[in-house]
């Protein structure tokens, strides 16, 4: 058990000892240390590895050196070396950079990584056997259009007729000089290649340097010249673009701003970065067959502005969508801002410049109309005799128009707070006029009231006033802007109008009662008649020996209760005979019905016209007075049986009914009289319009006036089946405490 124990120890820790190790990567150069663009490819790719694995990664490079030993037994001992310091140190991944090492990798792989997974990269596809993917294996890199970078130079210099191809001679240059040769064939009638691979790079320059007008120069590679000297490309394209008499383009996407115009660049720098991507993933376990291989294409067309700018080529040849970089910066792009922000500055100034111009003019315009209307208003005020006043609620100071001082008798100079404009107020008015100032302060509102002031003469006079709050922004109240008015005449002649509509009703009672005398001395008669009877029946019991004491006693009941019967139509008579002003009580509609039919008892039987009452019970009292109630129902019951004389007795039947409306009692009488000729309900209410022979046609007119007095309502419509009903609506008593 222990030993079985232990063994499981030792292989836990062999594999995480494993785990722990960093993974190794091999990198195959095809060239030297500098040698675009396949350095460019190679230092993407190894920043971008070690950036993703950090310290779990352990590089190492080995380099074929194509430039300049590109003999086969120097690739034999490279073989024979590597596959001695496998035997130190064993990749778990192999990475070719570039066409000739990837060869290499494929003829080789054999012998030395046949196990181990394989990453192409940094080259065409074209240049690997085809078998070099079939064994844990993936690839990422290009596949050059090859007549497109001739379509490119003709997209932006259509005129070309001659293009001067520079490109080295070692054996990978060799192979893409072929190859370019023979994409390049179409083209041949049109343009003339002049292909420069057999030069040195000093012919090269001299070359360039006299080329025939229309022409360009395309820079493929320049890794080994006809003469055997190794070049940095990049460098030696910084060298042709310094004597050139003609624009150049390349490949890649990196010698932008070198010296060539620009095109569609294939991207060596992108495609570093998407292998070690790869790479990582293949490193953390995933097979490298698993990848299909993946072409990284030419980026969107991209252009020097200087190069432009050089060969005055226009801009509008360029492809939609091209990318122009390097532009020089012009005097906007310099001090755009600065001249943004002067012009700005400026602007504002002259804005605000405008814009005080203008406030001035308004303001002055505006004193002069402040002043006209101050002018208007005063001259307002003084034709109608207004008061104007202000109250400051924070300090109680008042302050007073000339023509207040003169309706308040307040001397003229002398200060004003509110104690002494209050102390003009009539002393039954103040509270009512304090509360109301109070309440529209606190309320930010406004007010409109009829008050009585006590001048110093002794003098009483009413006056109309109106208020309104005034508020800052914060909406705190600031003052109280108010104006007063002498109605004193106003009032004494609603005083005398009231007196002599008071007296008209008096007289329109007065009228009435008259019609009414007969049946009211039947009813005068009739107790006084028993009471006569009773007295004498009295007399005679007390004549005899032996009197009946019980029956006296029910006599003497009969005759008090026919007194106070008696007594009771004459205190009618007289309230409604009586002058006096209108006072209006809370009293309950029921019970004023029943009075008034109750005093037309009589009439009603003497007519042959039969009452028949529906009145609501618990109706709310409303706010009358009750004698004019009284003329007002009496007016009407007696119309409604003038107007049932011609019907037979069975056929006079009166309906009074009460019943509550939302706000209002609302009594209706209804006749089965003849109607209206017209049927025209409207025209009854006119004064002097009557359908009686002997009426003035005033009555009617005076009921609705005593209504509408009583903030009241009345009205006719046609009875259902025959006659006219008229309703009156008179307002429930509010309870609301002020």
């Amino acid at each position: 058990m222990a030993c079985s124990l232990v063994a499981v120890f030792v292989v836990l820790t062999a594999v995480c000892a494993a785990g722990s190790e960093p993974k190794r990567v091999l990198v195959v150069h095809s060239f030297g240390s500098v040698a675009p663009p396949f350095t460019t490819h190679s230092i993407a790719f190894e920043t971008e590895l070690v950036e993703k694995m950090g310290k779990r990664v352990d590089l190492d490079e080995v380099s074929l050196d194509m430039a300049r030993y590109a003999d086969s037994t120097l690739q034999e001992a490279l073989v024979e070396y590597l596959q001695k310091r496998q035997s130190h140190w064993q990749p778990d991944l192999v990475v070719p950079i570039g066409s000739p090492a990837g060869v290499f990798v494929a003829q080789y792989r054999d012998r030395l990584f046949p196990k181990t997974p394989i990453l192409y990269t940094g080259m065409d596809r074209r240049r690997l056997p085809p078998d070099a993917l079939e064994k844990n294996a993936a690839f990422i890199g290009e596949n050059f259009d090859l007549p497109g970078f001739v379509e490119d130079i003709l997209q932006i210099a259509p005129a070309t007729k001659n293009i001067a191809v520079v490109i080295g001679a070692s054996q990978v240059e060799q192979y893409w000089a072929a190859a370019f040769r023979k994409e390049f064939e179409p083209y041949a009638n049109r343009i003339n290649f002049i292909w420069l691979n057999d030069l040195s790079l000093d012919q090269m320059l001299e070359k360039t340097r006299a080329l025939p007008p229309d022409s360009f120069i395309f820079l493929i590679l320049l890794l080994r010249d006809a003469t055997g000297v190794t070049h940095n490309a990049d460098e030696a394209l910084q060298r042709i673009h310094a004597v050139a008499n003609a624009p150049i383009n390349s490949i890649f996407q990196h010698q932008l701003g070198l010296g060539i115009v620009g095109g569609r660049l294939y991207q060596a720098e992108h495609e570093g970065i998407e292998s070690a991507r790869i790479a990582v993933r293949i490193l953390h376990g995933e097979p490298a067959s698993s990848f299909p291989p993946e072409i990284v294409g030419p980026m969107s067309p991209r252009y020097d502005w200087r190069e432009l700018k050089r060969w005055k080529i226009n801009e509008e040849r360029l492809p939609p969508g091209s990318v122009v970089s390097f532009r020089e910066p012009t005097v906007w792009d310099n001090y755009g801002g600065w001249i943004i922000a002067g012009v700005s500055f400026c602007f504002v100034q002259a804005v605000l410049i405008f814009g005080l111009l203008a406030n001035l003019a308004k303001r002055r315009l505006a004193e002069r109309s402040l002043v006209a209307s101050e002018g208007r208003v005063a001259l307002a005020a003084d034709a109608a005799h207004l008061g104007v006043w202000e109250l400051d609620p924070a300090t109680n100071e008042v302050w007073v128009s000339d023509e207040l001082r003169d309706l308040f008798q307040i001397t003229p100079g002398t200060d004003v707070d509110y104690a002494a404009f209050q102390e003009r107020v009539y002393p039954d008015d103040q509270p009512l006029h304090n509360s109301t100032i109070k309440r529209a302060i606190e309320t930010k509102g406004s007010y409109e009231i009829e008050y009585r002031v006590l001048l110093q003469d002794g003098t009483v006079r009413w006056i109309s006033g109106r208020a309104r709050c005034m508020s800052d922004g914060d909406g705190r109240s600031t003052r109280l802007l108010g104006v007063s008015m002498d109605v004193t005449e106003r009032k004494r002649a609603e005083k005398e109008a009231m007196e002599q509509r008071d007296e008209l009703f008096h007289l329109s009672r007065v009228a009435t009662l008259g019609q009414l005398s007969g049946s009211l001395a039947h009813e005068l008669n009739q107790p006084l008649g028993i009471i006569l009877s009773n007295a004498q029946a009295a007399q005679h019991m007390l004549a005899g020996d032996a009197p009946d004491i019980p029956e006296l006693r029910e006599i003497l009941a009969d005759i008090v209760g026919e007194n106070l019967r008696a007594g009771e139509v004459i205190t009618r008579l007289r309230a409604l005979l009586k002058r006096g002003e209108t006072r209006l009580l809370p009293l309950a509609l029921n019970e004023v019905i029943e009075d008034v039919l109750h005093l037309l008892r009589s009439d009603l039987v003497a007519r042959g016209v039969t009452a028949q009452t529906r009145l609501a019970e618990g109706l709310p009292e409303v706010p009358v007075d009750e004698v004019q109630l009284q003329q007002v129902l009496l007016n009407i019951i007696t119309n409604a049986c003038d107007a049932m004389a011609e019907n037979s007795p069975k056929d006079r039947i009166l309906r009074i009914s009460t019943n509550l409306q939302s706000d209002a009692v609302r009594v209706s009488i209804a006749d089965q009289g003849r109607g209206l000729p017209d049927g025209d309900v409207s025209q009854i209410f006119q004064p002097f319009f009557t359908t009686k022979s002997h009426g003035l046609g005033i009555g009617l007119s005076i009921c609705r006036s005593i209504i509408a007095a009583h903030d009241g309502r009345l009205w006719a419509e046609p009875n259902d089946g025959r006659g006219t009903a008229l309703h009156m609506e008179l307002q429930i008593v509010a309870h609301s405490v002020l």
